[in-house]
Order: C-alpha cells, then sequence, then structure tokens
C-alpha cells in the first residue's frame, strides 16, 4: 500500500471530510478524484506511483457516508462540489481536474458543472450514466443489471436488497472477491487477482463500510435517479475513457455520457474491462496536461 497523508476537515455546520492525499506534494497539477461505488478514498492508492512520477497530487475524497466522511440525510449529488472546494481552498489550490471513477461518476459531473472556472477539465473512467435511455443497461451483467431495474421500480426492495448486500460485504469481506469474481469479465479477473489490486480492494471496501451502510443505500437511491441535467451544466473540457470488454458498466454507458456533456472526447478501450484503469493509469493522467 502507497503511503499516502490523510487530512480531515469540517464544514462550519460540523459535518466532517476524510481525505488522501498521494503523488506530488506540491499542488501544482492537482487532481480531486471520485472513488468507485461501493468504495472509499484508498482506492486511488493504485495512482500514487504513477502520479508522483507525472509529479500529479491526486486528492482522493470519501463521499458522504463512505470512510472517513459524514453521512448526512437528504444528500445530493451536487454536494461533493462543497466538499471539493473545502479541501481546495484549506490546502490553497485555485485550479483543478476533476477525475471520476465508475459509481463516482456523478459526483465527478456535478463538482464540474457546479465549479465552473476553478476546474480545467473533467475525467471518466468506466463511468456509471443515467440508464433512462434504450439500451443503457443492455450488455450488462444480469445481478447488475436486475438489481438497478428493481430500485428504480421498486424503490423499498431495491434499498432492502442494496442494505442487505451491504451488510454482507462489511461482516465478510471475503465475499467481496467472490462477488466480482463471478460478475466481471475474465480481462478483470486476471486484474483483480493481482497481489497489490486484490490488497487495495480488499482495504478500500473494508473502510467504504466503516460508518456502516447507510452511506451505500444513499448512494444507491442517487444512482438510479434521473441525473441527466448534470450532464447538460458541464461546461469544461472532459475527456471519457471506457473498456469496449466492460459488462459491469458496458460501454453503452460512456456513449450516453459523451452525448450528454456537450463537446467530450471519448476514449474507447479495445479489449478494456472494467478495472481496465489500472493497465491505462500512465495514458490516462498524462492526458491530464490541462491541470
Amino acid at each position: 500500500m502507497a503511503r499516502t497523508h490523510e487530512l480531515q476537515l469540517r464544514h462550519p455546520n460540523g459535518r466532517g471530510v476524510t481525505c488522501s492525499i498521494l503523488g506530488a506534494r506540491d499542488f501544482k497539477k492537482t487532481i480531486f478524484y471520485s472513488h468507485g461505488f461501493p468504495a472509499s478514498r484508498i482506492e486511488a492508492a493504485v495512482a500514487h506511483r504513477e502520479s508522483l512520477e507525472q509529479g500529479l497530487t491526486i486528492i482522493a475524497l470519501d463521499r458522504p457516508g463512505f470512510g472517513g466522511s459524514d453521512w448526512y440525510a437528504g444528500r445530493r449529488f451536487e454536494d461533493w462540489a462543497d466538499d471539493v472546494a473545502l479541501v481546495a481552498d484549506h490546502v490553497g489550490i485555485g485550479r483543478f481536474g476533476i477525475l471520476g471513477i465508475s459509481g463516482g461518476t456523478p459526483t465527478a459531473v456535478a463538482a464540474a458543472a457546479l465549479l465552473g472556472e476553478r476546474v480545467s477539465c473533467l475525467t471518466v473512467v468506466s463511468g456509471m450514466a443515467p440508464f433512462d435511455g434504450p439500451g443503457a443497461l443492455s450488455e450488462m451483467n444480469v445481478a447488475n443489471r436486475v438489481l438497478l431495474q428493481l430500485g428504480r421500480r421498486f424503490p423499498g426492495l431495491g434499498r432492502f436488497c442494496v442494505r442487505g448486500l451491504a451488510h454482507m460485504w462489511r461482516a465478510f469481506p471475503v465475499v467481496v472477491p467472490i462477488w466480482f469474481g463471478v460478475l466481471l469479465p475474465a480481462v478483470d479477473r486476471a486484474i483483480v487477482r493481482r497481489r497489490e489490486i486484490r490488497l487495495v480492494l480488499a482495504k478500500s471496501i473494508q473502510e467504504s463500510f466503516r460508518q456502516g451502510v447507510a452511506g451505500a443505500v444513499t448512494e444507491f437511491e442517487l444512482l438510479i435517479s434521473d441525473w441527466r441535467g448534470l450532464l447538460e451544466r458541464v461546461q469544461v473540457p472532459t475527456t471519457i475513457w471506457h473498456g469496449d470488454a466492460d459488462t459491469y458498466v458496458p460501454l453503452s454507458m460512456a456513449i450516453i455520457l459523451q452525448k450528454g456533456i456537450k463537446g467530450s472526447v471519448f476514449h474507447q478501450v479495445k479489449g478494456g474491462g472494467h478495472f481496465m484503469i489500472v493497465d491505462t493509469l500512465p495514458t490516462i493522467l498524462r492526458a491530464f496536461g490541462c491541470v
């Protein structure tokens, strides 16, 4: 595991925000990182070495209810922009890039939309998209597709299922690699079997549920909502990276994001699965020349 600097801050209303700072410590070229779902700031540890070599600072924030960031009722995707601004002001950063991974995409999109000129660029990797359009879930694995559709049609039952899964992952962390092993394509299973990745994934999930499962349940409710309007509000340069072998969050989602965010650039990674960022990270970070 990479050695990171941990930072804990509080908003004026008392709500706590926890983040990890990786890579370069000069904050000259900074990227705010929105982790996957369910996960935590620990996930970004895989980027420490590469970001250090490229002179980039990565600040990975726990979203509300995950890891060390406080859960609160009435949370919105847009609120993460306040968390980013809190940390940026504390460390003295004027402009920065934003990187959203998988289920962390909508919070990254919202922050890019709301923080305006402070955001130099937005990058989305293996990103979740609103699934209101036709065919959005067509290439998704059955378990994920059923869970999302169930949550949309029967919200109470969807929350019940997510709460049950979260409690299981929290109580029996050994189940997590089994879950991914069943649902991920072969190219991803090979990546998850690597010792470093397996350790980071396990610690990230364990930290994710440190406070309980309320954060995961709340975020699931937000993910299945119709958040297409956020895409239309993004005005910063945006790059989307997605593997064409991803069945966890299928390629159709990337197409929705690309169409919804005006002027965005789409890079299709041939043969890449959901965790393709592990091997594509050097290229993705070099593309952050905007920061």
